[in-house]
């Protein structure tokens, strides 16, 4: 085991007792029940609901550096119209008005999804939340495997997404 190699191992922040501790709650066998199938929208699965919540962190990111771009853009088009003692002046002020409500209201979800992050129990749980949802936005999601395998924890990507998903289920 390469151990030095990886920029993150679960085992550098956590001790090894509670590491163990962690895995023995990982239920085994279970390769039947699926969380992010349609077999979850039958049942009403609210695990998966959380899931798609924390994978829509990136997105919201990405839409709010681009609502700050077009509000930086429209302030400049504002102080040339003043300058110009232009017509438009109204309809640009209402336009940054908007588009900063809409960025207050990126903000506010980008937050909140950042205090459930937060608020979450046990210590593999958070740093796979982190890791996987929230470190690295300009990237694509990692799929259970490479989130295993770069966190150096001794499950397979599918033992560690029922893992999760079964820690949301009992934190709702």
């Amino acid at each position: 085991m390469n151990r030095n190699s990886k920029e993150k191992d679960i085992l550098d922040t956590m001790d090894i007792y509670d590491y163990i501790a962690e895995l023995m709650r990982v239920p085994k066998g279970e390769a039947a029940r699926k969380y992010n199938r349609d077999e979850s929208a039958r049942h009403g699965n609210r695990a998966c609901v959380l899931a798609r919540e924390f994978g829509s962190y990136r997105s919201l990111c990405l839409r709010e550096n681009r609502t700050r771009r077009r509000i930086e853009e429209l302030l400049a088009r504002i102080i040339r119209a003043e300058r110009e003692h232009s017509r438009r002046l109204p309809l640009l002020r209402a336009e940054l008005r908007r588009e900063t409500v809409a960025l207050a209201d990126l903000t506010l979800r980008r937050r909140r999804l950042e205090e459930r992050r937060d608020g979450l129990k046990g210590e593999i749980v958070k740093m796979v939340v982190q890791h996987r949802y929230f470190e690295q936005t300009d990237r694509r999601l990692p799929s259970w495997n490479e989130t295993a395998r770069d966190l150096g924890i001794a499950l397979s990507g599918e033992e560690l997404r029922r893992y999760v998903c079964r820690c949301f289920e009992e934190q709702l």
